[in-house]
C-alpha cells in the first residue's frame, strides 16, 4: 500500500503489485520523492496502481541525508494531516517546487520551515502574526502562545499563559516566509536567535494545533547534532629486538 500526493484527487492510497520483482515497470514511481504520471484501476476496498511514468525522481535528495530529512518532514507532515481523497488547492503544486528547491538550497532548514508554514496557512491554521489574537491590534513582536494560535502582543501577554518570546526581527522574517516564495527564501539569512524562535514556533504551532509530532523531524534534529567520534592514533608496535615492526 502506497500513499501519493496527487493534484487532482488529493492523498491517494493505492496497491502497487509486483513492485518487489525484478524488472517491475512500477518499482520506480514507488520511490520516495518521485514526480510521476500514474494510473490507478478502481477496485474494491482500495484502488491498484496500473500504470506509471517517472517525470522526476529528485536523485540528489536521496545521496544527502540532511535534505532526505527535510524532504521526509514535507511529505509526512502531509500524509499524516490529509485524509484519502482531501484535495487542498495549490498543495501539490508547492510540494513539487518544494523538492526542487530542496536539492539545491544553501538553507534546508529554513525552507523545510517555510513549507510546513505555508502549509499551515493553506489548511486554515497558520499562526497569527500581523494581529494579536487576543484583543486584535497590530502586532509587531509579542509572545507566542500556542493555545491563542499566534502572537500575543505586549499589553496581552501577562494574561495569556505560557508563551514563547518572539522579536520583531521574527515576525518579519515569519511574513516574508508564509508566501513560499522561493527567489525571497534563498535571500534570508537568520541570526541564531531569529533561527531559535522560528524553530520553536513551527514545531510548537504543529504539535499544539495537529497534535502530532513529526519522526521526519527528529530524525533531522539528530543529524545537526551527530558528531564524528574522535579518531584514535594507532599505537607504536615494536618487534622483539626492540625495533620498530614495519611492513615490508
Amino acid at each position: 500500500m502506497v500513499s501519493f500526493c496527487t493534484r487532482e484527487h488529493g492523498l491517494v492510497q493505492a496497491v502497487a503489485q509486483g513492485i518487489g520483482k525484478p524488472g517491475s515497470s512500477l518499482a520506480p514511481a514507488v520511490e520516495l520523492f518521485t514526480l510521476s504520471h500514474l494510473f490507478f484501476a478502481e477496485a474494491r476496498g482500495a484502488d491498484r496502481l496500473s500504470q506509471a511514468r517517472v517525470i522526476e525522481p529528485f536523485y540528489p535528495l536521496r545521496r544527502d541525508m540532511t535534505r532526505y530529512g527535510h524532504a521526509a518532514v514535507a511529505c509526512e507532515l502531509i500524509v499524516r494531516t490529509t485524509e484519502a481523497g482531501q484535495r487542498v488547492p495549490g498543495l501539490f503544486d508547492m510540494l513539487v517546487s518544494y523538492l526542487r528547491a530542496m536539492q539545491s538550497t544553501g538553507n534546508p532548514r529554513l525552507l523545510s520551515w517555510a513549507f510546513e508554514l505555508a502549509y499551515l496557512q493553506m489548511s486554515g491554521i497558520g499562526p497569527a502574526i500581523d494581529r494579536c489574537p487576543v484583543c486584535g491590534e497590530a502586532c509587531t513582536g509579542g509572545a507566542y502562545v500556542a493555545s491563542h494560535g499566534g502572537v500575543v502582543c505586549g499589553r496581552c501577554m501577562p494574561e495569556a499563559g505560557p508563551s514563547l518570546t518572539i522579536s520583531r526581527g521574527t515576525v518579519r522574517t515569519l511574513g516574508a516566509m508564509q508566501h513560499f516564495d522561493i527567489d525571497r527564501l534563498d535571500r534570508l539569512h537568520l541570526a541564531p536567535a531569529t533561527a531559535e524562535e522560528l524553530g520553536r514556533l513551527v514545531r510548537d504551532h504543529i504539535r499544539y494545533h495537529l497534535d502530532i509530532s513529526l519522526k521526519s523531524e527528529k530524525f533531522v534534529n539528530g543529524l545537526s547534532q551527530w558528531r564524528p567520534p574522535p579518531r584514535r592514533s594507532a599505537p607504536d608496535v615494536e618487534d622483539g629486538d626492540g625495533g620498530d615492526a614495519r611492513d615490508g
